[in-house]
């Protein structure tokens, strides 16, 4: 997994605000194309692998670790505000 240099800095600002010191890489269901990940803020869960990605400490759930390694975070801005987009790999058909 990669975070770029932009998408940490709004985490670390995300994470200042909340409190936290961690970002969490979850599993919230699988379709067609594979899981789906969920992002939050909140302290790692006991069966979670912790990573630091450009500085930043990720806990990343076990039904997802093996997935997301060609994953990138980015800050995406549009006219409702800025927010987080998860880009890469895809097991679509």
């Amino acid at each position: 997994m990669n975070i770029t240099d932009q998408a940490k800095t709004f985490i670390e600002n995300m994470m200042k605000e909340a409190g936290v010191s961690t970002l969490r890489f979850g599993y919230s269901g699988a379709g067609c194309c594979g899981p789906s990940y969920q992002l939050s803020l909140e302290k790692p869960q006991a069966d979670d692998t912790i990573t630091l990605v450009n500085g930043v400490e990720v806990a990343v759930d076990s039904r997802v670790a093996d997935q997301i390694s060609g994953l990138t975070l980015d800050v995406v801005q549009d006219e409702q505000g800025a927010g987080l987009t998860i880009s890469g790999e895809s097991n679509c058909c």
